[in-house]
């Protein structure tokens, strides 16, 4: 640590930050944990995937980042846990080709890498209720007094230019998807669980429309609207950007502990008190929500269990409810121990895709939802977030309720889980709810 200070807010220095610095920000926005603004990687691992032998990936991306992590030893001197920065970044959802055979969709409009992570060595920390602190990762055995001297400069020079803009889209983004089209695709499903080819199926559908003017002001627009412990903002050198909200946990790492949180069932809220206690109610007692959850819950169980000592894998919580603001969920725990030696590339071989965003059988269901959305998810329903290489410490989330900002178009992916008894017009209006945060309260009508 160099420096404390009371710093502004995360999003207000992300603002001020110099264009092409390659910012990322993981922001706890509810408030909840930490969260740390880094920018200038001194290394990067990027690049889009292709079919190889088999139908799988030509190139694992787990373990290329692996690859590049052998022989760091992160270590902070940081009280509360890790969060120093380390190597951040993401999976798309098509990493999954690395690990799994299904069918390969049109590339994603916003041509975003499929697999992007950066070594960010400087970064700024908060912690509730604390003074923010200026970070630097020290090379042992390196003489690197004059890198930090300009450091600490800039962190003073972004503490006098911390303002930002208001940020709003010139118009809310549309489906792109007939309502009627999408609700065909949900009976098709149905049909296929009927005659048991799988139990449960993620099925999901763009939005999109123009960009904000700053992707960066944006963020910080609808900071305070849809708050998460897992929020994260990520901005390449040319402007192309990453905003997401997500609520899911998909993995925590902690030493020789492993959790994660997926999610499963969602109610809209109102704002009327009375008419929210009773949509939460109601969706914690839905047979329909409670066997969708539990399909995942043994989903996650199976997917920890690949990599998890020997009974080590435990159910903390079969569900409960989880407030947004404009929504709730139903949300799992489960735990296990497992043996960090094995490694990032052996953890997502064993868990990724999320179980909670493909279906069950997994595999099953990542061909039927191929066959009907034909076109590559991208970062939507990939994984977002560290990995500190040494310290055995990562957390990533889902990227669910994440938007992508590239020429000139703002995208959004939503999507919900098809069971047996869905109803097509329920799970279309359900993946409307779940773009409220960004629509407000423009309708998302559909072409």
């Amino acid at each position: 640590m160099l420096e404390e200070a009371a710093a502004p807010a995360p999003q207000q220095l992300l603002a001020a930050l110099p264009r092409a610095c390659r910012p990322v920000l993981l922001d706890s926005s509810d408030g909840s944990g930490a969260s740390v603004l880094a920018w200038d990687p001194d290394r990067e691992l990027s690049g889009r995937l292709q079919p190889g032998e088999g139908g799988l990936a030509s190139v694992d991306p787990a373990l290329l980042l692996q690859q590049a992590m052998a022989g760091e030893e992160w270590r902070s001197d940081e009280a509360g846990g890790a969060l120093p920065a380390g190597w951040i970044g993401y999976w798309s959802f098509e990493c999954g080709h690395a690990w799994e055979v299904f069918p390969w969709g049109a590339p994603d409009p916003a041509g975003l890498p499929d697999y992007c992570f950066g070594r960010y060595r400087k970064a700024v920390l908060w912690r509730p209720q604390q003074p923010a602190k200026l970070l630097w990762a020290e090379q042992e055995g390196q003489d690197e007094s004059a890198v930090v001297e300009r450091l600490r400069g800039e962190f003073q020079q972004l503490l006098r230019a911390a303002l930002c803009a208001p940020g709003d889209l010139p118009s809310p983004p549309r489906a792109q998807i007939a309502a009627q089209q999408y609700q065909e695709q949900v009976r098709r499903l149905r049909r296929q669980i009927g005659q048991g080819e799988f139990f449960q199926a993620n099925l999901s559908h763009r939005l999109s429309g123009p960009a904000p003017v700053d992707p960066r002001a944006f963020y910080a627009c609808l900071r305070p609207q849809q708050p998460t412990a897992l929020s994260a903002y990520w901005e390449d050198a040319e402007g192309r950007a990453l905003l997401s909200w997500s609520p899911e946990q998909f993995l925590r790492v902690d030493g020789a502990r492993l959790r994660t949180r997926p999610i499963k069932g969602t109610a809209p809220r109102s704002g009327d008190a009375w008419r929210d206690r009773e949509a939460a109610r109601a969706l914690n007692a839905s047979a329909k929500e409670v066997a969708e959850l539990t399909m995942i819950v043994d989903m996650a169980r199976n997917d920890l269990g690949r990599v998890a000592t020997p009974g080590s894998v435990r159910v903390l919580s079969a569900g409960e409810i989880e407030s947004f603001p404009t929504l709730y969920h139903r949300t799992a725990t489960i735990e296990a121990q497992w043996d960090p030696r094995r490694g990032v590339r052996e953890l997502m071989r064993a868990t990724f895709p999320p179980a909670s965003v493909t279906g069950a059988p997994k595999v099953r269901a990542l061909r039927a939802i191929a066959a009907l959305e034909q076109e590559a998810r991208g970062p939507y329903c990939g994984a977002f977030g560290y990995w500190l290489p040494g310290a055995d410490q990562a957390e990533f989330s889902v990227m669910i309720r994440t938007a992508t900002v590239a020429d000139g178009e703002l995208a959004l992916r939503v999507g919900a889980g098809i069971v047996w008894d869905s109803d097509p017009a329920g799970e279309w209006e359900e993946t409307l709810h779940k773009a409220r945060y960004l629509t407000g309260r423009h309708e998302t009508a559909p072409l």
